[in-house]
């Protein structure tokens, strides 16, 4: 496969993990597991933890955190180096924050409760019971949400197969 069939299989692997377990979150590493072979499992399972806005609690997208997750992931310098070397520090920063502004320049913003808004017309409090409920009741948010989450895959595939030849 050519580059860009990679970022569009990871992207199409992440929309379909979306679909299927109705995971934003953890979606995204599904999806970007296809390039980042060495991402551990444990990094998987503790994304759910994101999810509905990190924590069910309405604020950044788990969709959008978790592709800043992948990213750093491939350019953050371990600790031990970082601590040897501070300025390794600044490469990793500067990814997060192309990661951020391109994430924002497609979606417009990084706050679930805002994407819930901009896709299905209101904005939804997944910590309140009842419009959690309303939410996973409505039919198709979870392949509304697959754009989302499929957004999010692509930039960071991209950027991490950026530098790659």
């Amino acid at each position: 496969m050519d580059k860009k069939q990679i970022i569009d299989h990871a992207a199409e692997t992440a929309k379909a993990a979306q679909i299927r377990d109705d995971i934003c979150a953890r979606s995204v590493l599904v999806g970007l597991k296809e390039i980042l072979t060495d991402m551990p499992e444990e990094m998987i399972t503790a994304a759910l933890s994101l999810a509905g806005g990190t924590g069910g609690a309405s604020g950044s997208c788990g969709a959008y955190c978790c592709g800043l997750l992948a990213v750093g992931l491939h350019y953050n310098a371990p600790l031990e180096d970082e601590r040897a070397n501070p300025a390794l520090k600044q490469k990793g920063a500067a990814k997060f924050s192309e990661y951020r502004s391109r994430f924002m320049k497609e979606m417009g913003t990084i706050l679930c409760p805002e994407l819930h808004q901009k896709i299905f017309g209101r904005s939804y409090i997944l910590s309140d019971p009842v419009q959690h409920e309303e939410f996973l009741a409505m039919p198709g948010h979870n392949v509304k949400c697959a754009e989302v989450v499929g957004t999010a895959a692509r930039i960071a595939a991209e950027m991490i197969l950026e530098d790659e030849d």
